[in-house]
């Protein structure tokens, strides 16, 4: 934070569930959208996956929702009014109250 000068500070941004948006994280208890290639699409990390890798993680991601395996381990997302994840907002306190 040195960087953006002093007294910068950076702010964790909760992301509510049902949160329209469309960024990766904006899914978290929402899997289904992956599944979704226009939501891929709009998401440019998938960008840089190789077309090959994409539908391995897709197909995987496919599987594990049909047979449960997804909501045994992160169903819990699918009840959260929010996530905090990565999402930050920087601060400027010399800009903070414009």
């Amino acid at each position: 934070m040195a960087a953006l000068g002093p007294g910068a500070t950076s702010r964790p941004v909760p992301v509510p569930f049902d949160c329209t948006d469309g960024f990766t994280e904006a899914f978290y208890g929402r899997p289904e959208a992956f599944l979704d290639p226009e939501v891929r699409r709009s998401q440019s990390a998938w960008s840089f996956v190789p077309p090959e890798a994409e539908a391995r993680a897709v197909e995987a991601l496919a599987t594990d929702l049909a047979t449960g395996r997804w909501d045994e381990q992160h169903g819990q997302l699918r009840h959260e009014e929010s996530l905090i994840g990565s999402l930050r907002l920087v601060v400027d306190p010399g800009r903070e109250e414009q």
